[in-house]
């Protein structure tokens, strides 16, 4: 045992001093080798990293301390959240975008919900509301999007899914459109069932974003559960149910409503199985939902079994007693031989896919060039993750320090912190390798629990010992933490406070009846931006579509005759650019490899879109307008 008190002694001192090491090579390494705008990028995870001991260690001797309110009071803050509530449902109705008003609404209730848990004792009942009202605030965000707006796409995946639900509804069975979905097409059967037994007047897509919303709604009172069973404190577990709430990656995949979304909420209860004094019926339990895991959506699990050989290597590391442990070698194992046997005997192809994918050559440039074109509005889309990781690294220095902390906790916590490096935006992207290749910025939808209860454990600590003043910061941290989680461009692309170089991530109704119109009148190919080609991919006029192809020093369009169509987004266009293929060499090619060749091209580039004047209409909308 005294082996493992001095591990966790060295780990502390690490943590303490290696963040100030790491913050400041991450800003001077990208200035010596010319890459100012990495070292301006790289200031979100800075400057936390430099704050975070610091504040440590200036509150490491303060006294805990939780100044409480009278019980009257709760009634007040409780009746206050729902009229906040009722306002931001008004405001989704009369705007046709959500308003800035509307996220500053949302960071409002946010407020509210922790003033809930920190001012009053806390109670069975009590803990139920506060549940309730987190739930309702995670539901508010996700469907005041994805049920908001006529068609969300995210990041287009949303057309690929419907058009499975529709031929799941249509006929009834797999057909070879489900391509590598064929081995997995668990979501697409629960959308098609949840559509026929409601009968709903409604789309096969606004169904999938219901289902999604509603799993998506049990996620915080699932980190609540892990909480308390890890921590053990009533609050310290309502503040991870709130946080949970407002974490990046729950907002993007709670939106998403793809075939892996839900996968966010087995992994909690997963962990929950595994976690110490297991018995059969929990053993048991964490087998089915790993066997379900590979058939619901089997990519995921390379994922999750990286995680969770990693928590199983730092328990050797620190050698965790049996009793404390979350992952043992047998477990691993099981998770390894049902994977494989499941991609060998069911599906091969996507075993070869992935194959493939890992003896890849690696891109020559990096996966997101605004990285290095557009660093402050990257900046700035980023900002959500700086007040995590601050606490993150409190959370995992408290756990390294205190001996009343339990074993699966600081196992807990340090995941949560090595698991940084690989979820927050940034570092991923800037290898290459695994960014194109292994999908490696999806960690942040596995991991999203470990940093959650860090963060969590962080910031109810330093509160705890914060002064008078310092909780008001604190406070005031977190409403600036929640109203940046919502507006970001990630999350907020209808309309977020600092636009990325992006498309907006839905389509109007009147964008696809222009698209509809094109298809069904064009008797050839038809010239398009990337968004609406993938929406032309999973609709009758497949054959017809080719993307729009752009000569970027003659600044014209490329067609093979001139009677070949160009539609253009022109409502996109007024507010964002539209994504082409470049083709360098000037000469047409038919449906060419898109991957290599596209890029975002803005109304400021006058001459290109000027172009178009050449031009006849042949239709035209406030949203879509028709040229040949």
């Amino acid at each position: 045992m005294w082996g493992s008190k001095r591990k966790y002694k060295i780990t502390f001192g690490l943590v303490l001093f290696g963040s100030y090491v790491i913050a400041l090579a991450g800003l001077m390494v990208p200035f010596l080798i010319g890459q100012s705008n990495l070292a301006l990028l790289g200031t979100y995870l800075a400057v936390p990293m430099l704050l975070a001991p610091l504040v440590y260690s200036l509150q490491t001797k303060n006294a805990s301390y939780l100044p409480e309110m009278k019980e009257e009071y709760f009634k007040l803050f409780l009746s206050t959240y729902f009229i906040f509530f009722s306002i931001s449902l008004l405001l989704l109705h009369i705007n046709q975008i959500r308003p800035y008003s509307y996220y500053g609404i949302i960071a409002i209730m946010g407020m509210l919900i922790l003033s809930q848990i920190l001012f009053f004792k806390s109670s069975q009942k009590r803990s139920q509301i506060i549940l309730f009202q987190t739930m309702l605030l995670l539901v508010n965000v996700i469907w005041g999007v994805s049920l908001n707006y006529f068609f969300f796409i995210e990041r287009t995946d949303a057309f690929f899914h419907t058009q499975m639900i529709e031929i799941l509804v249509e006929g009834g069975q797999i057909t070879e459109l489900f391509d590598l979905y064929a081995s997995f097409p668990l979501w697409h059967i629960l959308g098609a069932s949840v559509y026929m037994v409601t009968a709903l007047d409604t789309s096969a897509y606004k169904i999938m974003y219901l289902t999604n919303g509603i799993i998506f709604a049990f996620i915080p009172p699932a980190a609540y559960l892990l909480s308390k069973k890890i921590f053990k404190e009533e609050k310290l577990s309502l503040v991870a149910a709130l946080f949970v709430a407002f974490y990046p990656d729950i907002l993007k995949y709670g939106l998403a409503a793809i075939a892996r979304s839900t996968i966010s909420f087995v992994l909690i209860i997963l962990v929950l199985s595994l976690l110490y004094n297991r018995d059969t019926r929990k053993i048991f339990l964490a087998l089915i939902l790993t066997i379900s895991i590979i058939a619901y959506h089997t990519v995921s699990i390379p994922f999750v079994l990286a995680i969770l050989v990693l928590v199983y290597v730092l328990q050797k590391i620190y050698s965790v007693s049996k009793e404390q442990s979350i992952a043992d070698f047998d477990y691993l194992a099981f998770v390894v031989a049902a994977t494989l046997g499941y991609w060998i005997y069911i599906a091969m192809d996507l075993f070869k896919t992935i194959f493939r994918n890992l003896m890849a050559t690696a891109p020559t440039s990096l996966s997101t060039d605004s990285i290095l074109v557009t660093p402050l509005q990257e900046l700035f889309n980023y900002l959500q993750y700086s007040p995590i990781l601050f606490f993150v690294l409190i959370g995992t220095l408290e756990a390294m320090k205190r001996e009343n902390v339990s074993e699966s906790a600081k196992m807990i916590c340090l995941t949560g912190l090595l698991a940084t490096a690989v979820s927050f935006p940034g570092p991923g992207f800037l290898i290459s390798k695994f960014g194109e290749h292994l999908n490696i910025e999806r960690f942040g939808e596995y991991t999203f629990l470990f940093i959650v209860m860090a963060a969590a454990f962080g910031f109810y600590t330093t509160y705890l010992r914060s002064k008078k003043n310092a909780k008001r910061i604190l406070i005031l941290l977190f409403i600036v933490l929640a109203f940046l989680s919502v507006s970001n461009d990630f999350v907020a692309s209808d309309n977020p406070i600092v636009k990325r170089p992006f498309y907006t991530y839905y389509l109007t109704e009147e964008e696809i009846n222009g698209f509809d119109h094109a298809g069904t009148h064009a008797k050839g190919r038809v010239m398009v931006d990337f968004v609406t080609h993938r929406y032309m991919e999973t609709s009758p006029y497949v054959e017809k579509i080719n993307i729009l192809e752009v000569d970027p020093t003659e600044k014209e369009f490329l067609r093979s005759n001139t009677s070949e169509p160009i539609l253009i987004r022109t409502g996109e266009l007024s507010k964002r650019p539209l994504k082409l293929a470049t083709i360098r060499d000037g000469e047409f090619i038919a449906t060419p490899t898109m991957e290599s060749l596209l890029d975002y091209y803005y109304l400021e580039d006058s001459e290109l879109w000027g172009s178009l004047e050449e031009y006849n209409k042949i239709y035209e909308s406030s949203s879509v307008t028709t040229y040949v």
